[in-house]
């Protein structure tokens, strides 16, 4: 009797959990950790300007650069292609060559801010997955030509020293939420960089060497206002507003065509060395802009 009695004990104590113990077990066992979510493509922003005395909130949406998950984001050096003939002994342009078909100040075609993406979001993409490379953490960087959005990944703010620029338009400067600081500058009008020497690590431009009616001297003021072993990166997709763009670009609309001009600009700026072509346009679909750097 003794032994049966044990027995029973036994396999009481191994006996399966009934139905509403079960039940009871699975409502607290932990959550199945869902996949990572990718990173949002736009955000929402508010940015407080003052203009003349009055200060007005500005919401946007901005594009982040994350770009679709499905997209890749190529590095495919061009230089071969676009460098291939030799450079001219001299400066191969003209005043003639930088007239264009509207010479109205540019601060009255920028009267009226554009609060408008020039490039689509495989070109911003692009560009921002490339500044993520290249431009090193800590560095001081100047955005010339500058407008409402650098195209930067949106934690540079944090991970870099400083985030300075000019443009034309000080509206459009006053919301770009990535600044540190700006300052208005027309430099068609008056083609100087607004600080000292050898200010920053980086120097970039977007899409705006198109209109510069003289890059020469500006190429001049970058080379000074840059550190020793600084870095400039000019970036061109195929879009311009083609009444303002100077006659050399207009002249032939190749993509070809305008990263030799811009190559040029650099090759006769003395201490950039000799310039390097990038074609870094975003692949997958619904990728539509070309994007490339001359650096």
């Amino acid at each position: 009797a003794m032994a049966i009695t044990l027995l029973y004990t036994l396999v009481s104590s191994l006996s399966l959990p009934t139905r509403r113990d079960a039940i009871s077990s699975a409502l607290f066992l932990p959550a199945a950790v869902s996949a990572a979510e990718p990173p949002p493509r736009e955000v929402m922003t508010t940015v407080d300007v003052t203009e003349k005395g009055k200060s007005v909130s500005v919401s946007r949406k901005r594009l982040t650069g994350a770009g679709d998950p499905a997209w890749k984001y190529p590095i495919k050096d061009v230089s071969s292609i676009i460098l291939g003939e030799p450079f001219p002994d001299k400066w191969p342009y003209s005043a003639t060559d930088f007239k264009r078909i509207d010479e109205e100040i540019d601060t009255t075609f920028y009267k009226f801010p554009k609060l408008v993406y020039h490039i689509d979001e495989g070109a911003v993409a692009a560009l921002t997955h490339y500044y993520d490379k290249e431009i090193p953490d800590g560095s001081d960087i100047l955005d010339i030509c500058s407008s409402w959005v650098s195209h930067y990944p949106r934690d540079f703010p944090q991970r870099m020293k400083s985030i300075t620029a000019t443009g034309i338009s000080g509206i459009e400067l006053a919301c770009n939420d990535q600044l540190s600081a700006y300052k208005q500058a027309d430099l068609n009008t008056k083609p100087v960089l607004p600080f000292p020497d050898k200010s920053f690590d980086v120097v970039t431009c977007v899409v705006s060497f198109d209109y510069l009616t003289q890059p020469k001297e500006v190429m001049k003021e970058v080379t000074r206002v840059l550190r020793p072993n600084g870095k400039v990166i000019l970036s061109q997709s195929n879009r311009c507003f083609y009444t303002k763009a100077v006659g050399v670009w207009t002249a032939d609309m190749s993509d070809r065509a305008h990263l030799r001009v811009l190559s040029t600009y650099m090759h006769f700026t003395p201490g950039l060395g000799t310039p390097k072509a990038l074609d870094i346009s975003a692949q997958g679909p619904g990728t539509n802009d070309p994007m490339y750097i001359v650096e």
